[in-house]
């Protein structure tokens, strides 16, 4: 599981952020927050999180500020921009310091989905982990919930709603698929997926929307970003390829 830290100096806003994002759906633990940047650099600095989630105005220190401060203290870790201002300078000043997204607010789940599943395919090529165990959990009834989410991958699967079909806890959940998979449910389906949209551009004649939707994929945009992200190609460019 990979480790986040939010900063944003709205109280309400932060616990709003660590309450309904779903976090562990896609395999990260919320490891820290703080309302104060100069106190939160400090505490990543001692943290050291995969992702800082980070507002853009903020008393005492900026988010681009805090950015450059962790970055010249040693901090190697992703950034994410979450801000309701979208000003050019500041947007370019963040991604010139190698920020990974920038969220305008208020955020949509939608936006912060497509953000997590990006960042986990970001984070699991730069922090490799053990291959999966493709051959079975050896628990049957943790099978049985794979085999689920094999034939229904396409649509939108949860922990939620897992945890209520198959009468195991969330918690239970992640933890099987960290055991079992070295993965999280998010980063299966992704694989699970593209690796779908793979073997359907090998049909010339289908239209790359109906592609995404048939991946499970509701808007094409966010289908294009994973794809790419995964691929290190766009669907176009791997259909001339082929």
């Amino acid at each position: 599981m990979f480790s986040a830290y939010l900063v944003d100096d709205e109280e309400l806003i932060l616990d709003e952020f660590i309450r309904t994002i779903p976090w562990m759906d896609n395999g990260f633990e919320v490891v820290g927050s703080n309302v104060n940047p100069e106190v939160a650099c400090s505490e990543i600095k001692s943290l050291k999180p995969d992702v800082v989630f980070c507002d853009l105005k903020m008393i005492g220190m900026s988010g681009n500020d805090l950015i450059k401060t962790l970055k010249e203290s040693g901090v190697d870790c992703e950034f994410v921009m979450i801000s309701a201002y979208d000003n050019f300078d500041n947007v370019r000043t963040f991604f010139q310091q190698s920020g990974f997204d920038y969220i305008l607010k208020p955020v949509q789940l939608d936006d912060i989905q497509m953000v997590l599943e990006r960042l986990v395919l970001r984070l699991k090529e730069i922090k490799p982990e053990k291959n999966q165990d493709k051959e079975g959990s050896k628990n049957a009834c943790f099978d049985e919930l794979i085999n689920y989410i094999d034939d229904n991958f396409s649509s939108r699967i949860t922990l939620d709603l897992l945890s209520k079909k198959f009468g195991f806890s969330k918690n239970y959940i992640c933890n099987l698929f960290s055991k079992y998979y070295n993965t999280s449910l998010t980063c299966y389906l992704t694989e699970k997926r593209m690796i779908h949209a793979k073997e359907l551009l090998a049909d010339k004649n289908k239209l790359l929307k109906d592609i995404a939707i048939e991946c499970g994929y509701r808007e094409y945009v966010q289908f294009y970003k994973v794809f790419k992200e995964f691929y290190k190609s766009s669907p176009k460019e791997m259909i001339e390829r082929q």
